[in-house]
């Protein structure tokens, strides 16, 4: 009976052990395990440009176009074979002089442009016209440019290399586990 009464003191003694350590079980701290995650930012970066420009371009052409410009034709008339050796260039001091006196009393008629005027005391006026090229230039689209951006979406992989912590429990000494809670006989 020693033996069974030791035994049943020892169960005894056993479960006092395990309901003092119940009570006396307190949070002592907590862990935290932590690892790392992506997380993952876009940036736009300018890669390139482009320049549009234009420009002018010269070129020099040649239009024909008709200009009318009016002449004044002035023939004098004389009755004479004297006067008209006067036209002719062949003449002395002596023959001008001969030749004015008598057409002092006498009206000139001079003919313009296929006209007859009499010349007399007044001043005859004779308006000349030509015509002159003005030159202005108008504009004209002769090409239109379209300029657009567009945008491509593509998906790419980044590798990264993420950390994580794990736990490592190394048990040293006799430690006496509720699953395997086993003592020397």
């Amino acid at each position: 009976m020693t033996t069974d009464h030791t035994k049943n003191l020892y169960q005894d003694d056993l479960e006092s052990q395990k309901s003092t350590l119940a009570d006396e079980t307190s949070n002592v701290g907590h862990l935290e395990l932590l690892e790392e995650r992506p997380v993952i930012n876009k940036e736009r970066l300018d890669v390139g440009k482009v320049t549009v420009t234009k420009h002018a371009r010269t070129k020099t052409i040649e239009v024909p176009i008709e200009l009318i410009e009016e002449y004044i034709t002035i023939r004098t008339e004389y009755h004479d074979a004297e006067s008209q050796e006067l036209l002719s260039g062949n003449y002395d001091d002596r023959d001008i002089l001969r030749h004015v006196e008598p057409s002092l009393d006498s009206k000139a008629v001079v003919t313009v442009n296929g006209k007859q005027i009499e010349v007399g005391d007044d001043p005859i006026e004779i308006v000349l016209s030509r015509q002159v090229a003005t030159i202005t230039k108008d504009t004209y689209a002769i090409q239109e440019i379209e300029v657009n951006k567009s945008t491509h979406i593509h998906t790419d992989s980044i590798q990264v290399e993420l950390k994580h912590e794990e736990l490592d429990v190394t048990e040293e000494g006799f430690l006496a586990h509720e699953a395997n809670a086993t003592r020397p006989k």
